[in-house]
């Protein structure tokens, strides 16, 4: 089944934003400490985790899910199957496509919009740990809001969704520097400036560094139950016991 031929179950949308797990192309700033291999196998496991957790399961679900991807020619259907080793389920494929993150986010928000979902979240992959309750009450609150934003502790967001009915996507991102300290806070200024109500959900962490790893592990301690398949991979890469440092 294409996307195209895909129907709308719900009027809410879940898009996750995803890499091909392909060492020396994803996580390279994690990679740079711990060694590119292994940081692409711990990406790996993020999405196991992720697609456990969040994929329809046969059961009512309150949303609809799509991977988007990058790159956007890869096969991300193929891939997602050979990660979990499974039918990803009744899921979209959705490639990025845009010149820098904000734009990419922008027309997968606009994407939304075209494919006629009311509401629509976009969430990053590195941060295995959220819950479908985290997103949950993020489409709750874009029931009475405008924008929704949850935050990450370097000041980017690993959650941005918005009330799209009616009028589609409003352009909250393109004045917005990416990638910075500053960037949840400029998407609240933008968003004030355009009149548009933001709602925050909770702030976590995502995983870009290697002291982000403390954070996963003090997280998932002791045993890693919420996450299995990342608490397996930090236990078999030797990241538990930070047996990394000192390699390239």
């Amino acid at each position: 089944m294409t996307d195209g031929e895909r129907k709308r179950r719900s009027d809410c949308l879940l898009m996750i934003a995803a890499r091909a797990p392909v060492a020396g192309e994803t996580k390279t700033r994690l990679g740079r400490a711990i060694g590119m291999e292994r940081a692409a196998a711990l990406y790996r496991a993020f999405l196991v985790d992720l697609a456990a957790r969040l994929s329809p399961n046969g059961t009512p679900h309150p949303f609809d899910l799509a991977w988007t991807h990058s790159p956007p020619e890869v096969d991300f259907a193929a891939v997602l199957a050979d990660v979990t080793g499974g039918d990803p389920g009744p899921v979209r494929f959705v490639p990025q496509d845009g010149p820098d993150w904000g734009a990419r986010q922008a027309n997968l928000l606009r994407h939304a919009h075209d494919l006629g979902y009311p509401l629509a979240i976009l969430i990053a992959s590195d941060s295995p740990h959220l819950t479908r309750q985290t997103i949950e009450t993020g489409f709750a609150m874009l029931r009475e809001a405008d924008v929704a934003l949850g935050r990450v502790r370097d000041g980017g967001y690993y959650l941005i969704g918005q009330r799209l009915e009616g009028r589609g996507y409003i352009d909250v991102l393109s004045r917005v520097p990416m990638s910075t300290a500053s960037a949840a806070d400029g998407v609240v200024a933008e968003s004030a400036r355009q009149g548009l109500r933001v709602v925050e959900t909770h702030a976590t962490f995502d995983v870009d560094e290697a002291g982000d790893l403390d954070h996963l592990i003090a997280h998932l301690a002791p045993d890693g139950a919420n996450c299995p398949a990342t608490w397996a991979a930090l236990r078999d890469l030797g990241l538990l016991d930070r047996s990394w440092e000192g390699a390239s």
